[in-house]
């Protein structure tokens, strides 16, 4: 899994969870442009952050890196 897959994971999940990307921005820590790179896949995101999202989210790392699949 490549750093746009997981990215693209990420922001799935944060939509579907009706979550704000400045609200993931500033309980990282980061101002909301630097996050906004992260999830168009223009900054590397890192294990810390990945873990921490995941942990926002309520979910495991395992979780937040998988879209799930649609089923007919």
């Amino acid at each position: 899994m490549d750093n746009k897959e997981l990215v693209t994971a990420i922001k799935w999940h944060r939509e579907n969870l009706e979550i704000k990307a400045k609200d993931v921005a500033a309980m990282l820590g980061h101002v909301p442009s630097k996050y906004s790179k992260i999830e168009n896949g223009e900054q590397v995101i890192t294990g810390v952050e990945l873990v921490k999202i995941a942990d926002y989210f309520g979910m495991t790392v395992d979780e937040l890196v998988k879209v799930p699949s649609r089923r007919k």
